[in-house]
């Protein structure tokens, strides 16, 4: 056990000591994190600020409430876009999906009471206006809060005009929070920062992992090691061992960087999914393993781990939902049976930013397929990938 663990830090040494085992592993995932977030993400800011109201009317306003339809015109379009719905559940419904920031309804019976409030000037059976927004949202609650200021400016401009002098009568304004059906609000950062991760990691296991095992087998390393007494699966498990430090060294890095500069959600340090990227790292391993066991000579794996890595990240959705694209059929089922697809999309479920509804056994079955084909490959021709025949 020890010799394992001092040929692996070997390995490892190895591995780091020159600048492109520094750069691509620990500095260039930092740096595509920087661009890519700067060029797609504006960070939440914006020149103006909109807010999507839906308006619903249950009674058609006459008399003193046609101040209510002034109001609404006078919002327009900034701060708010106003849409009409025919009932609220639709609104709601859409509220829900986010569709909406804020709901407002005017009930049946407000013309009646607000006629009554100003002919009568009492305080008693107040019109009530309800705005619905959803709970723990800051820009729903946010929305509501600014509807609820204009409507307070806005009464109190209609009262003076009323000649209502004795008292302040209130518009009532209800602000019932609802449930909103996603958990998190899209955040570009956090759904790039589980592909960034893979990305560094697909690169070290395609890359790092079959080249080292074929380069040192064609010059000859691996026959001297096992010529000291050093086993084949001993070799090879002080190779992973390296492999694995160095993708954990990278994932701590974007971590860091994710969290500290773009605010990436915490649920990322949530058990769920600290597993799913360990699953994530078998089968990446096992690629590069189908990949050590296919080919003979390093120059052959290196062409085929380039295409290999671009098909992998990019049909596999790392920066773009490519399958909400209207993708041709052959691309789409290309896409579909890469392991990629499915693993990057379930780890960012866990961080409440998948963009595709694939089921449980779906993320976890087709990857699995592919280490299972990847690992009898490599068990097959384990003799042969080692130069122990």
């Amino acid at each position: 056990m020890v010799c394992l663990f001092k040929l692996a830090k070997a390995f490892l040494l190895d591995s780091v000591r020159d600048f492109n085992g520094i750069f691509w592993p620990f500095v260039f995932p930092l740096f595509l994190f920087f661009v890519l977030t700067s060029v797609f993400w504006s960070g939440g800011s914006t020149e103006s600020v909109s807010f999507k109201v839906g308006v619903v009317f249950e009674e058609r306003l006459v008399g003193f409430a046609e101040f209510l339809n002034q109001v609404l015109k006078a919002v327009q379009p900034e701060p708010f876009q106003l849409s009409e719905y025919d009932t609220l559940e639709k609104a709601l419904e859409d509220l829900k999906k986010k569709k909406l920031d804020v709901v407002l309804k005017v009930p049946s019976g407000f013309s009646g009471r607000l006629t009554w409030v100003v002919l009568t000037k009492q305080d008693r059976n107040l019109p009530e206006l309800e705005v619905h927004c959803l709970k723990a949202h800051q820009e729903s609650e946010m929305a509501a809060q600014l509807l609820q200021t204009i409507f307070e400016q806005a009464n109190l401009e209609f009262f003076k005009r009323a000649n209502v002098v004795r008292s302040y009568v209130e518009v009532q304004i209800q602000e019932k929070p609802v449930s909103n059906v996603e958990e998190s609000d899209f955040h570009y950062p956090t759904y790039l920062f589980p592909a960034v991760i893979l990305m560094s990691w697909l690169a070290i296991c395609l890359f790092n992992l079959p080249l080292n095992i074929l380069y040192n087998r064609e010059v000859g390393i691996n026959k001297r090691f096992f010529t000291c007494g050093v086993k084949p699966f001993e070799y090879f498990t002080s190779l992973l061992l390296s492999m694995g430090f160095i993708m954990m060294i990278s994932c701590v890095l974007i971590y860091v960087f994710g969290m500290m500069v773009y605010r990436v959600q915490p649920s990322c340090l949530s058990l769920e999914f600290i597993l799913k990227l360990l699953f994530t790292m078998v089968v990446f391993f096992g690629l590069g393993m189908m990949i050590t066991a296919l080919f003979k000579k390093s120059s052959s794996a290196l062409v085929v781990s380039q295409i290999m890595n671009q098909i992998l990240m990019f049909l596999g959705g790392f920066y773009f939902p490519l399958l909400n694209f209207g993708l041709p059929k052959p691309l789409e089922w290309i896409c579909l049976a890469l392991p990629t697809t499915y693993l990057v999309e379930d780890l960012r479920k866990s961080l409440g930013q998948n963009v595709y509804s694939f089921s449980s056994l779906q993320t976890f079955l087709v990857p699995s397929v592919w280490f299972v084909l990847s690992l009898v490959l490599f068990v097959v021709n384990f003799k042969r990938v080692m130069g122990h025949e």
